[in-house]
């Protein structure tokens, strides 16, 4: 209960921010526009699942599971807006999350530095707006793109394990609402890619380099806070 208030009492500072500057939609007008987001990222699916056993010697990243817990991001939006309400745009974003609690609890028990897993999503899609007075309106958009992972060396300072950057296939889809001219708050959900998941150039003498190539499907569902200029 205390944070859906926390929630209430940002939305109504909000609004009244807008109010008291006397913003409105240019509802009738085309044009442009770019939408900085800050993301929280909550992964979904088998890419937030935990792995059913693993070892103090063993990388999570050889299971098919992600171990991911929850992780923050920042990107842009530019879109351009037709008369009709219709947009299309192209977004890229910055995806950071880090491994689940137990997870990092195995790697801080031995001393060993913890991959994480960063996506770049990067789309081109449609939206829609619609709105409902000088202060309050809906917006919805989809599109598809590429999604690149990078995931972070793992492994002690003599003995480090670096991934190669994976590309796949992604997608998007979600909707919110929008706070006068400026502020824009929604939830997306995020197919960032099927990747895979291989050391880079490994070598027979460092034994955590030997780890196999996996596939793991990788979703979030990413909460945006937009501030449009």
């Amino acid at each position: 209960m205390k944070t859906i208030r926390t929630f209430l009492l940002v939305i109504a500072l909000f609004v009244g921010c807008i109010n008291a500057s006397n913003a409105q939609f240019s509802t009738g007008e085309r044009g442009g526009s770019f939408t900085l987001n800050f993301i929280g990222s909550m992964p979904v699916g088998s890419f937030s699942e935990p792995s059913s056993s693993f070892y103090w010697a063993t990388s999570p990243l050889i299971f098919d599971n992600g171990n991911a817990s929850m992780g923050a991001g920042l990107g842009f939006k530019v879109d351009y807006r037709f008369i009709f309400g219709m947009s299309v745009y192209i977004s890229a974003d910055a995806i950071w999350n880090q491994l689940n609690s137990d997870m990092r609890a195995s790697y801080d028990k031995i001393k060993k530095t913890k991959p994480n897993y960063v996506n770049f999503p990067i789309m081109l899609g449609l939206g829609y707006q619609c709105f409902f007075g000088k202060v309050f309106g809906l917006y919805a958009n989809a599109g598809a793109g590429l999604g690149l992972l990078y995931v972070t060396p793992e492994g002690w300072s003599d003995n480090m394990t670096n991934f190669r950057v994976s590309t796949a296939f992604s997608w998007q889809a979600g909707g919110g609402i929008m706070l006068g001219e400026h502020i824009s708050i929604g939830a997306h959900y995020n197919y960032l890619g099927n990747h895979t998941i291989e050391p880079k150039d490994p070598t027979i003498s460092v034994p955590g380099s030997m780890l196999p190539a996996r596939k793991m499907k990788m979703s979030v569902l990413a909460l945006k806070l937009g501030v449009i200029f």
